[in-house]
């Protein structure tokens, strides 16, 4: 499998309303697979309770990415899995669109990287500023941060 231009579902996609949760389960997923080859599949994504974005979803629908793992193993339908979190959140439909409108305003900045980091922004001088500050200057520190954290766990679980 080749994981060099792989890339989850735009962070605008949607399944039952809910933004952000196909490219949750596309990353979910990915990491399932990373977990069957042994190596690391990601191609610099990030994934679940730690990364930001998974978080706030996974904090709202009331869940950890562990669940979302399981629930990743026993279903091979998207639509299963976000009927199955959204029904153990408990959230309703307007819950969902709130939640969603919150998201979009909260995280504009980082939703204009996030759209120049995957090509999914028109080129030019802005989209170029926008790769540059994200990758040079933000995400060092966040997978640093990240990779520190996940070692601890690891040393904790034995």
């Amino acid at each position: 499998m080749c994981t060099e231009n792989w890339m989850p579902r735009s962070w605008n996609a949607d399944l039952m309303g809910c933004i952000w949760l196909p490219r949750m389960l596309d990353k979910g997923r990915q990491v399932l697979e990373s977990q069957r080859q042994g190596q690391d599949l990601m191609n610099g994504y990030l994934f679940g309770d730690l990364d930001y974005a998974d978080g706030k979803l996974l904090k709202f629908l009331r869940t950890r990415d562990a669940r979302v793992l399981e629930l990743l193993r026993e279903l091979e339908d998207d639509e299963a899995v976000a009927r199955t979190l959204i029904r153990e959140g408990g959230r309703s439909v307007d819950e969902i669109q709130a939640w969603g409108a919150r998201f979009r305003t909260l995280n504009a900045p980082f939703i204009a990287m996030w759209n120049a980091d995957e090509g999914r922004r028109a080129p030019g001088l802005g989209t170029t500023l926008l790769k540059l500050f994200y990758n040079v200057l933000l995400m060092p520190p966040v997978y640093l941060g990240f990779w520190i954290v996940e070692r601890l766990q690891q040393l904790k679980r034995g």
